[in-house]
């Protein structure tokens, strides 16, 4: 049903003049195209990674490939990576906007110890 709600829409806006549509980014999800990954890439595809049992990052991404889109890279522009940390509260309320402090402790324990993950017990 989604497929072909977004193939109308771009048929339709294509017969209208639209030059390009838009299917967005999907957030903590990346192509691997065999680039240098940085150390905050790598705290980003863990952070996705956790957090796909929630939200569904990767296979959002996995959904959008199928309209064979040109992936164009979306950035963040940020004054230092001291702000990190408010930026990454600001967008998880934005995704969880009625979860607390501790909830999302909780969350956050419970993500982490996905399948594979040694814990520091064990």
């Amino acid at each position: 049903v989604m497929e072909f709600l977004i193939a109308s829409a771009a048929q339709s806006l294509k017969q209208e003049g639209a030059e390009f549509l838009s299917l967005s980014g999907a957030p903590l999800a990346r192509l691997d195209r065999g680039e240098q990954v940085t150390a905050l890439q790598r705290i980003l595809d863990v952070t996705g990674k956790a957090l796909e049992p929630v939200y569904g990052f990767r296979s959002l991404l996995s959904f959008k490939a199928k309209f064979q889109p040109e992936y164009r890279p979306l950035y963040m522009a940020y004054p230092d990576s001291s702000t990190l940390p408010v930026i990454g509260n600001a967008i998880g309320r934005a995704y969880l906007p009625e979860i607390t402090p501790s909830q999302g402790l909780r969350l956050l324990r419970k993500l982490l110890r996905l399948p594979g993950h040694r814990s520091r017990t064990a």
